[in-house]
């Protein structure tokens, strides 16, 4: 015998499947189109539903955008949750990290919908403290990366909050050129500038006269 589900779990079900395809419809017409070009229409159409649905839940542009950017990195959060907490080697674990949220490469659309935050952030305070969460939120989880690594004699970290800034900027800066398609940016060419850089940063007594002998690098796995 079927027991029906209450009336209201099932509207809360309906409502919940609305919001996850305007959502995903929104992040791909602003990640096509970019915001400026992009009419609540359009996400409706994407979506399958009313014009009057996506206000309901979203009532202007800029709500659509940041839904969008916290659904793309509550999906990087999980998969962090999911592997990369679980690698136990320090440098194999930074690495998955930077794997995980660097640019995959031209047209990635996570990163081209962090190309419009950061317009939308200039200009509006709402999404500049969404921007700022999100940042602040992922350099928690490199900070901790780092950490964890100093505690086991893996790196060298004086700061790691401070140092996580400055890693967090490489992989920004190196994920826009790659975004954007520079010639010589691919992704393994930004893994790559990653990797040299950070072991450049993080080495215990890089670039100082090292009191024991050690290897020439540490392993990657």
């Amino acid at each position: 015998m079927t027991t029906a589900r209450p009336a209201g779990t099932s509207r809360r079900g309906r409502g919940r499947d609305r919001q996850e395809a305007i959502v995903r419809a929104a992040a791909q017409v602003i990640a096509e189109r970019g915001l400026a070009q992009v009419r609540v229409a359009d996400v409706a159409e994407r979506a399958g539903i009313s014009t009057g649905h996506v206000t309901y839940y979203y009532p202007t542009k800029n709500a659509l955008l940041m839904a969008a950017i916290r659904d793309s990195e509550e999906q990087l959060i999980a998969e962090v949750e999911s592997s990369v907490l679980k690698v136990r080697d320090p440098w194999r674990r930074l690495d998955r990290l930077v794997e995980l949220s660097a640019s995959s490469g031209r047209s990635d659309q996570g990163w081209v919908l962090w190309f419009q935050v950061w317009h939308e952030a200039s200009l509006d305070p709402e999404v500049a403290e969404v921007q700022d969460d999100l940042d602040s939120r992922w350099r928690s989880i490199l900070a901790d990366v780092l950490r964890y690594g100093a505690e086991r004699g893996a790196f060298a970290v004086e700061d790691p909050v401070a140092m996580a800034r400055v890693l967090s900027s490489l992989v920004d800066g190196l994920s826009i050129q790659a975004t954007l398609g520079a010639p010589g940016v691919g992704r393994p060419d930004v893994l790559a500038l990653f990797r040299h850089a950070a072991r450049t940063l993080l080495t215990p007594y890089a670039g100082q006269a090292a009191p024991v002998r050690r290897q020439e690098g540490p392993p990657c796995s």
